[in-house]
C-alpha cells in the first residue's frame, strides 16, 4: 500500500473490478517533452487503470535489464516503471509530479 500500513489488498480479479483503463499511447513521448527522458530499459509501463483513489499498473522488465533480473528482489527498472503512473500526463493529465525519493518500511511479498 502507498498510504497506510500492513499488507496490500490481494486482487482476485485482474484488471481490478470497476477500474477504468487509461490509454497510454504516447506517454513516454509526452514525458520527454516535459523533461522526463527514459531510455528503452526504463520504458516498462504497459497498461494502467484508475480506481477509486487508486492507480493500478502492468509493468514489464525490458530485455536489456532482464538479463540481470535475478540479482534483485525487485529490479530497479521495474519499480521505476510502476512509479511512472505518478508522473504528469501519464494517468492524470493535470497531475503534478509525485516521485517518491525516500523509502522506509518497504516489504516485498512474493
Amino acid at each position: 500500500t502507498v498510504e497506510g500500513e500492513g499488507e496490500g489488498e490481494v486482487l482476485a480479479v485482474w484488471p481490478p473490478a470497476g477500474a477504468q483503463e487509461v490509454p497510454l499511447e504516447g506517454a513516454y513521448e509526452r514525458l520527454a517533452e516535459i523533461g522526463y527522458q527514459y531510455g528503452p530499459a526504463f520504458q516498462g509501463l504497459r497498461r494502467a487503470w484508475r480506481g477509486e483513489g487508486e492507480v493500478f499498473a502492468e509493468v514489464v522488465l525490458p530485455d536489456g535489464p532482464n538479463a540481470q533480473a535475478a540479482r534483485f528482489l525487485l529490479h530497479p527498472a521495474l519499480l521505476d516503471a510502476a512509479l511512472h503512473t505518478l508522473l504528469p500526463g501519464v494517468v492524470d493529465p493535470d497531475r503534478q509530479a509525485l516521485v517518491p525519493f525516500g523509502w522506509e518500511g518497504v516489504t516485498i511479498h512474493a
